[in-house]
């Protein structure tokens, strides 16, 4: 139903694929996913529970979720990054 959230306990290859190469490479993490929320608005909103593994001796593991988008025939790109 389009507006609403539905939620997954698991990712599928393609929710994979769309973590990874939205998430693209970042200096101080390195980011896990554990499942998906997605809801279809304009394109499809993605927010990812993930484990954020640090690169870095000085930083420490932690959860987080990870907000996408991604537009109707458009590649997907990550909107917010929240630490939990």
């Amino acid at each position: 139903m389009p507006g609403s959230w539905t939620f997954q306990s698991y990712l599928t290859p393609y929710d994979s694929f769309i973590f990874y190469n939205a998430t693209g490479k970042h200096e101080d993490y390195f980011y896990q996913p554990l499942a998906v929320a997605k809801q279809v608005v304009n394109g499809t909103n993605y927010r990812f529970a993930a484990i954020a593994e640090p690169l870095k001796e000085n930083l420490s593991s932690h959860f987080a979720i990870i907000d996408m988008h991604q537009p109707i025939g458009g590649e997907a790109y990550t909107t917010n990054i929240t630490f939990v």
